[in-house]
């Protein structure tokens, strides 16, 4: 089963909360391109997809996002009515992120990174 990195052209991480969603773009090689914080509500969500589709080195990209069930629930029919891939992301463990440091910026990174280390059985469509 091939990796969801041999698949795409990237894949954004999202770190949700109430008030507001961060966002980190990366390479199939784990590379950040670009990253964004906004609000979590219909402006934030349509600013979101803006950025990502001047960002995207590629059409074939996939969302990781924490809290696809609660803070992200919003961001996620959002997205899904435009036709993009979202694929629940894990919320880290603490014993994980202990010495690392702790943002939001840094939990979206890590989002993404790991959505890459998946295995894929389709290639996601934009």
């Amino acid at each position: 089963m091939a990796m969801l990195s041999e698949s795409v052209d990237a894949v954004i991480g999202v770190d949700t909360h109430r008030d507001s969603h961060s966002a980190c773009l990366v390479n199939p090689v784990g590379g950040e391109l670009a990253a964004i914080t906004v609000t979590a509500d219909a402006d934030g969500y349509a600013r979101l997809v803006r950025w990502a589709s001047e960002h995207t080195p590629g059409p074939k990209v996939v969302w990781a996002i924490e809290g696809t069930r609660s803070h992200g629930a919003g961001l996620v029919r959002a997205l899904r009515q435009v036709g993009q891939q979202v694929i629940e992301s894990d919320r880290p463990k603490r014993v994980r992120r202990r010495g690392s440091g702790k943002s939001d910026a840094l939990d979206a990174r890590r989002a993404a990174r790991e959505a890459l280390g998946r295995e894929q059985t389709a290639v996601p469509t934009r």
